[in-house]
């Protein structure tokens, strides 16, 4: 491997890091909803799709749901450890690996900011469709909660449409700025 190539190869680490370490971030800005906090995790989740290729952008985010796992405390509320597994919230950690490498599949590189903003709509619909039911299946089965699928959609999905959407917003204005600054047009 030449030095251009170990090169390449470091600063796409570095990006796939540093990603994952601003969704950690992103976690610890939280308040505290119920069983899913609001948190500025999904808002990281877009700008990885959106700053890196797909694979890297899935790996940022899966680095992050591993970094997790393994016990070190950088999901929302400082937690951490396999035992998540069990946690209501987890579902939407599995939906972000997905949803990263589909936002960045279809917007990476992208500077229209309605198709930008189409396809963090369409990450959300993913984050609900793994999340909402891994949270019903977790409360009602695991945690033995007695609720509805219309109860977990209002404490898993109705609070949070309207700060979603300022973040895919934000993500959609910003992230071609940012790819501009970055000379990755």
């Amino acid at each position: 491997m030449n030095r251009v190539e170990r090169k390449m190869k470091t600063q796409d680490l570095v990006q796939v890091a540093l990603m994952a370490a601003l969704i950690a971030v992103g976690a610890f800005i939280t308040i505290p909803l119920g069983p899913v906090p609001f948190s500025m995790q999904n808002f990281f989740v877009f700008m990885a799709g959106l700053l890196l290729i797909p694979k890297f952008a899935g790996l940022s985010v899966l680095t992050y749901v591993l970094v997790g796992l393994i016990g070190i405390p950088v999901f929302a509320g400082f937690h951490g450890g396999v035992q998540m597994v069990l946690a209501p919230t987890f579902g939407f950690l599995i939906s972000f690996i997905i949803a990263a490498y589909v936002i960045s599949k279809l917007a990476y590189g992208e500077k229209n900011f309605i198709k930008i903003l189409s396809v963090l709509i369409l990450a959300e619909v993913i984050f609900y469709a793994i999340g909402l039911p891994y949270m019903y299946i977790i409360l009602t089965k695991v945690n033995g909660t007695p609720m509805t699928f219309q109860s977990t959609l209002a404490v898993g999905m109705i609070p949070f449409i309207g700060p979603d959407l300022l973040k895919a917003v934000v993500a959609a204005l910003i992230a071609p700025k940012i790819l501009t600054a970055l000379n990755r047009y």
